[in-house]
Protein backbone atom coordinates (compact mmCIF):
# COMPACT_ATOMS: atom_id res chain seq x y z
CA UNK A 1 0.00 0.00 0.00
CA UNK A 2 1.29 3.18 -1.30
CA UNK A 3 -0.05 5.49 2.14
CA UNK A 4 -3.04 5.14 4.30
CA UNK A 5 -5.36 7.29 2.04
CA UNK A 6 -4.72 4.55 -0.23
CA UNK A 7 -5.34 1.83 2.55
CA UNK A 8 -8.73 3.83 3.73
CA UNK A 9 -10.08 3.93 0.06
CA UNK A 10 -9.25 0.48 -0.15
CA UNK A 11 -10.87 -0.44 2.68
CA UNK A 12 -14.48 1.79 1.62
CA UNK A 13 -14.70 0.45 -1.81
CA UNK A 14 -13.92 -3.30 -0.61
CA UNK A 15 -16.20 -2.90 2.07
CA UNK A 16 -14.01 -3.20 4.46
CA UNK A 17 -15.31 -0.34 6.91
CA UNK A 18 -18.75 -0.79 6.35
CA UNK A 19 -18.10 -4.66 8.08
CA UNK A 20 -16.14 -2.83 11.00
CA UNK A 21 -19.07 -0.39 11.27
CA UNK A 22 -21.87 -3.66 11.69
CA UNK A 23 -19.16 -5.74 13.52
CA UNK A 24 -18.43 -2.75 16.33
CA UNK A 25 -22.29 -1.94 16.45
CA UNK A 26 -22.85 -6.23 17.58
CA UNK A 27 -20.13 -5.77 19.75
CA UNK A 28 -21.86 -2.39 21.20
CA UNK A 29 -24.55 -4.28 21.75
CA UNK A 30 -23.80 -7.44 23.17
CA UNK A 31 -21.34 -6.19 25.24
CA UNK A 32 -22.48 -6.06 29.37
CA UNK A 33 -22.22 -2.30 30.47
CA UNK A 34 -22.58 -3.34 34.16
CA UNK A 35 -20.40 -1.70 37.00
CA UNK A 36 -21.93 -3.70 39.81
CA UNK A 37 -22.25 -6.77 38.46
CA UNK A 38 -23.58 -9.51 40.76
CA UNK A 39 -25.51 -7.27 42.87
CA UNK A 40 -29.32 -6.19 42.46
CA UNK A 41 -30.39 -2.95 41.94
CA UNK A 42 -33.83 -1.72 43.12
CA UNK A 43 -32.97 1.72 41.44
CA UNK A 44 -31.92 -0.01 37.89
CA UNK A 45 -34.01 1.33 35.10
CA UNK A 46 -34.83 -1.21 32.39
CA UNK A 47 -34.50 0.89 29.21
CA UNK A 48 -32.49 -1.06 26.82
CA UNK A 49 -33.12 0.34 23.58
CA UNK A 50 -31.90 3.85 25.35
CA UNK A 51 -28.90 2.59 26.63
CA UNK A 52 -27.82 0.96 23.58
CA UNK A 53 -28.42 4.16 21.66
CA UNK A 54 -26.07 5.63 23.92
CA UNK A 55 -23.48 3.31 23.86
CA UNK A 56 -23.31 4.07 20.23
CA UNK A 57 -23.22 7.67 20.32
CA UNK A 58 -20.54 7.79 23.19
CA UNK A 59 -18.23 5.15 21.22
CA UNK A 60 -15.28 7.03 19.83
CA UNK A 61 -14.12 3.63 17.47
CA UNK A 62 -17.69 3.42 15.74
CA UNK A 63 -17.98 7.54 15.15
CA UNK A 64 -14.59 7.50 13.78
CA UNK A 65 -15.71 4.93 11.54
CA UNK A 66 -18.77 6.38 10.27
CA UNK A 67 -17.45 9.72 9.98
CA UNK A 68 -14.91 8.17 7.62
CA UNK A 69 -17.48 6.53 5.41
CA UNK A 70 -19.50 9.74 5.26
CA UNK A 71 -16.95 11.79 4.15
CA UNK A 72 -15.69 9.38 1.63
CA UNK A 73 -19.86 8.95 -0.06
CA UNK A 74 -20.47 12.88 0.08
CA UNK A 75 -16.90 14.19 -1.47
CA UNK A 76 -18.09 10.90 -4.18
CA UNK A 77 -21.09 12.94 -5.23
CA UNK A 78 -19.16 15.89 -6.34
CA UNK A 79 -17.49 14.05 -8.99
CA UNK A 80 -18.43 12.64 -12.44
CA UNK A 81 -19.60 9.16 -12.60
CA UNK A 82 -16.59 8.36 -14.91
CA UNK A 83 -14.28 9.13 -12.04
CA UNK A 84 -16.37 7.37 -9.39
CA UNK A 85 -15.99 3.75 -11.59
CA UNK A 86 -12.48 4.41 -12.54
CA UNK A 87 -11.88 4.77 -8.02
CA UNK A 88 -14.25 2.08 -7.82
CA UNK A 89 -12.65 -0.28 -9.86
CA UNK A 90 -8.80 0.68 -8.68
CA UNK A 91 -9.19 0.40 -5.04
CA UNK A 92 -11.99 -2.61 -4.92
CA UNK A 93 -9.74 -5.50 -3.65
CA UNK A 94 -11.91 -7.94 -4.38
CA UNK A 95 -11.83 -7.61 -8.17
CA UNK A 96 -7.86 -6.68 -8.24
CA UNK A 97 -8.07 -4.85 -11.64
CA UNK A 98 -4.94 -3.79 -13.71
CA UNK A 99 -4.96 -0.31 -15.09
CA UNK A 100 -4.37 -1.76 -18.55
CA UNK A 101 -7.66 -3.83 -17.50
CA UNK A 102 -9.62 -0.66 -16.01
CA UNK A 103 -8.44 2.06 -19.17
CA UNK A 104 -9.66 -1.24 -21.51
CA UNK A 105 -13.40 -1.05 -20.38
CA UNK A 106 -13.35 2.70 -19.66
CA UNK A 107 -12.27 3.32 -23.07
CA UNK A 108 -9.45 5.93 -21.61
CA UNK A 109 -5.69 5.63 -22.00
CA UNK A 110 -4.21 4.39 -18.97
CA UNK A 111 -2.30 7.77 -17.88
CA UNK A 112 -6.16 9.43 -17.94
CA UNK A 113 -7.77 6.92 -15.35
CA UNK A 114 -4.36 7.35 -12.95
CA UNK A 115 -4.92 11.17 -13.39
CA UNK A 116 -8.70 10.67 -12.49
CA UNK A 117 -7.61 8.60 -9.41
CA UNK A 118 -4.50 10.82 -8.36
CA UNK A 119 -7.41 13.53 -8.44
CA UNK A 120 -9.86 12.16 -6.09
CA UNK A 121 -7.60 10.71 -3.83
CA UNK A 122 -5.84 13.80 -3.12
CA UNK A 123 -9.36 15.50 -2.94
CA UNK A 124 -10.04 12.81 -0.18
CA UNK A 125 -6.63 13.76 1.41
CA UNK A 126 -7.07 17.24 1.41
CA UNK A 127 -11.08 16.64 2.62
CA UNK A 128 -9.59 14.35 5.89
CA UNK A 129 -7.30 16.86 7.03
CA UNK A 130 -9.93 19.72 6.62
CA UNK A 131 -12.22 18.05 8.40
CA UNK A 132 -9.59 16.73 11.16
CA UNK A 133 -10.73 13.33 10.47
CA UNK A 134 -8.31 10.17 11.42
CA UNK A 135 -7.18 8.26 8.63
Amino acid sequence: MADKTDELLTNYYSGVIDTKILLRRAELQWRPNDDNAGIKSLNKHTRPLEDMLARYETDSILHELTKQRDAIKRLETTFSEETKQIVQMHYDRRERLSWVVISLRMNLSERTCRTYQKTFKDSVAQTFNELDIAV
